[in-house]
């Protein structure tokens, strides 16, 4: 999910890619491959990878992500405020998924059937969440 920041508000969803659950948060973020233009996206470790991030950066998209110790590296070496500020900046998105499950149910699908069935459920959920979003928050 790409969302716009509101101060004070939970985010705004402004981009949206369904995936299975055992895919990689990085395959399906290579797969979604948002052209945004000039933004930042503030994503967590598992999305740090230097070929994502410069295949986004050629269309202006920064992707930021907390830094990754290496093994053997010295805990001294980690930039910790750098990895602050980009939690600090992802919190809110957590906190729109917690709202969203909590308020939709979006993960209990067990009456649907068929892939499209699953489609309709999550699609019909988030589309009903993103208008009380929108309207009530």
């Amino acid at each position: 999910m790409i969302a716009a920041r509101r101060p004070h508000c939970l985010p705004l969803p402004e981009r949206l890619a369904l995936s299975r659950a055992s895919q990689h948060d990085l395959a399906a973020l290579r797969e979604f491959n948002p052209r945004l233009g000039a933004y930042a996206l503030f994503a967590d470790k598992a999305d740090a990878d230097a070929d994502t991030s410069a295949a986004l950066q050629k269309s202006g998209t920064y992707l930021l992500t907390p830094y990754k110790r290496r093994r053997n590296e010295p805990e001294m070496c980690v930039p910790t405020l750098f990895n602050r500020f980009v939690s600090r900046m992802r919190q809110p998105l957590e906190s729109l998924f917690g709202w969203l499950i909590q308020r939709t149910n979006l993960q209990n699908a067990s009456r649907a059937r068929s892939t499209n069935g699953l489609l309709a459920h999550c699609y019909g959920k988030l589309a009903v969440a993103c208008l009380l979003l929108t309207f009530y928050s």
